[in-house]
């Protein structure tokens, strides 16, 4: 026996590794303890069990957020989903006992997708299958969208090819001036990181404002299909004179692939 599971919350202590094959992928599921709100956490084993869990959570590359669906998503899945971000992890929510609550609730997947977007507004394309762990129900939408979330975060483009879509972006919608001087872009590379991230290089990186970034972010998303993957924009001033980086009129003949 490998996992050991209940209806009563705190059944899981541990985290547990189980690595296991499908359709020729191979895959290490990581099931951990659940993350309750610190009042609710009756001992000092559950409050141990949820430190291992964060522990998880943070370090594998994709996390898989099972929501009760009778229930329904809650505040404190918004602040896990919040610390996945900030360490800069996928998700995905998984809303199951679907064979239950449709019977119950009317109109129950409107509701909870309503319900999603208030409590997720920070993520509005947060990605969402609904499952049931009983029926198996939805296991195969769930493993798509692993695969499908997972080469989001390991995608990469070629310097070329950020460049030429980047720049016709910023033609069509201009970045705001700053102090009287126009913002100007001169080159964007994607780095190592994952997910995938981009270093914009300009002239005047504090004219370069969130709602600026969120735009271009959201551009980049629709173009490379990256919906649901939490990309991240930089920018840094631009090197010195003997390093200069072309303007964007003049990127093509310098972008490195």
């Amino acid at each position: 026996v490998r996992v050991v599971v209940s209806p009563a919350a705190g059944t899981t202590v541990d985290s547990i590794e189980i690595p296991f094959e499908r359709n020729g992928q191979e895959f290490v599921l990581i099931d951990t303890a659940g993350l309750r709100r610190n009042a609710k956490r009756k001992d000092k084993v559950e409050q141990l069990s949820a430190m291992k869990a964060k522990d998880a959570v943070v370090q594998g590359d994709l996390l898989i957020l099972v929501v009760d669906g009778v229930e329904g998503p809650a505040v404190q899945d918004a602040r896990i989903v919040e610390m996945v971000l900030e360490h800069h992890r996928g998700v995905i929510l998984a809303i199951n006992k679907v064979d239950i609550a449709e019977k119950d609730i009317p109109r129950f997947r409107e509701l909870t997708r309503a319900r999603i977007a208030k409590i997720f507004h920070f993520y509005p394309d947060i990605p969402v299958v609904f499952i049931s762990a009983k029926t198996k129900r939805g296991m195969d939408d769930l493993f798509e969208k692993i695969v499908e979330i997972w080469q989001g975060l390991t995608k990469r483009i070629t310097t070329r090819d950020i460049n030429e879509f980047f720049f016709n972006v910023i033609r069509q919608a201009p970045s705001p001036s700053f102090r009287g001087n126009d913002v100007k872009f001169y080159y964007i590379t994607q780095t190592r990181q994952k997910p995938p991230s981009f270093m914009a290089y300009v002239n005047e990186p504090k004219g370069i404002l969130n709602s600026y970034k969120r735009f271009v972010i959201s551009r980049i998303k629709e173009h490379y299909s990256l919906s649901g993957i939490p990309i991240r924009l930089f920018v840094k001033k631009r090197r010195h004179s003997s390093e200069e980086l072309p303007a964007y009129g003049d990127v093509e003949e310098h972008a490195r692939d």
